[in-house]
């Protein structure tokens, strides 16, 4: 069976690829020949451009801002965008220049069934020169006759007006099979469409613990706390501290951007995914305010706290309360879980919800 994957593939993220290449290999085993789909419009790749052009429309004094910062930081971020990409040509296959550039583009794409998802490929766009939906992410575009499946495709932040409820109501019917992330999601738009919708994990837990270890490389340092800060936030930070001198332990941060001032032993700023990962699986506590962070500290049996993440905690919400561990998210560092996470019942419920998944991904590309 031929299967192409509708994702956010090219994304300078960590989650992005790790969650794009989870799916292709899970796919893979299942016997298909799979692709991702190289659609990647103007305004992803705007958004990743060293200086992106909604950047260049702002008023001088911000502009200035911008390019003294980003001269500050520029080789670092030179050096993570290189090894992202490395890493994205490697395992996708993929030219240096997208193929489908626009929706328009896509209107020839011959594959038996495309899957969208995962990741917040449902985003409504904040961003000033491209807001709103895009609309090949809701199964626009794409020949008819081609069978379309959303897998654990997610929103962000939820906020659907009316006019919003119209159009996906509409776009819900482009789809065969419908499986969504995070449980608010589904509650968000159960009610605008008669077909079932499935609650599945992301793609990562697809793949076992031992393979995801097969893609790691040694960490040189030892004993360390590693604290991945991707929503920036003063009660996360100071909970890093706290546990680094409860455990005595170094502390090494991973921040979702590359910050001009945070130089030191703490910061590691040029990782790629693989890299993340590597961190994530030989640290002896995780602190993150990513979902992603949270998703392979549970792959890894890590201890781990969920905090700092405010109106963006509902996917890691949705998760950990499949887990029956919402005591991991923190929203007062003074008050912490004195007990571990007991591994053996988090594992009996995740291997549920991971054959679940499956199940799912099975029957609706009839395999």
């Amino acid at each position: 069976m031929k299967i192409g994957i509708l994702t956010f593939h090219r994304a300078i993220n960590y989650g992005a690829f790790l969650q794009a290449l989870a799916l292709k290999t899970y796919l893979t085993s299942l016997g298909c020949k799979v692709d991702i789909i190289d659609y990647w419009p103007e305004g992803h790749a705007d958004a990743y451009r060293l200086f992106p052009n909604f950047v260049k429309k702002r008023p001088i004094i911000k502009k200035m801002k911008f390019l003294l910062s980003l001269s500050l930081r520029y080789e670092r971020v030179k050096k993570r965008r290189n090894k992202m990409q490395e890493l994205i040509k490697k395992h996708f296959g993929l030219a240096e220049v997208a193929k489908y550039p626009t929706p328009e583009s896509l209107i020839n794409v011959s594959y038996d069934c495309i899957i969208y998802g995962s990741d917040q490929i449902w985003w409504n766009s904040t961003i000033p020169d491209y807001k709103g939906y895009d609309s090949v992410y809701w199964g626009e575009y794409i020949p008819k006759d081609i069978m379309k499946i959303t897998y654990a495709p997610s929103m962000g932040v939820i906020n659907l007006n009316e006019e919003d409820k119209n159009r996906i109501r509409k776009w819900l019917n482009n789809f065969e099979k419908l499986s969504v992330r995070e449980i608010g999601l589904y509650e968000s738009i159960k009610d605008l469409t008669d077909k079932n919708i499935s609650v599945v994990l992301d793609p990562v837990f697809l793949l076992p613990t031992n393979e995801w270890e097969r893609y790691c490389i040694p960490v040189k340092r030892s004993k360390y706390i590693l604290y991945y800060n991707l929503i920036p936030s003063k009660e996360a930070d100071k909970l890093a501290d706290i546990m680094a001198k409860k455990m005595q332990c170094d502390l090494i941060e991973i921040t979702g951007l590359v910050y001009a001032l945070k130089y030191g032993k703490r910061y590691i700023q040029t990782a790629d995914a693989i890299e993340f990962i590597s961190l994530i699986k030989n640290a002896s506590f995780v602190i993150t305010s990513s979902f992603h962070g949270t998703a392979f500290s549970l792959i890894f049996k890590k201890q781990f706290y969920a905090v700092g993440m405010g109106k963006r905690s509902g996917r890691v919400e949705s998760l950990l309360k499949q887990l029956d561990i919402c005591d991991r998210i923190i929203t007062d560092i003074n008050f912490l879980p004195e007990k571990n996470i007991d591994y053996f019942a988090v594992n009996n419920k995740l291997q549920s919800s991971i054959v679940n998944s499956k199940k799912f991904l099975s029957e609706a590309i009839n395999i």
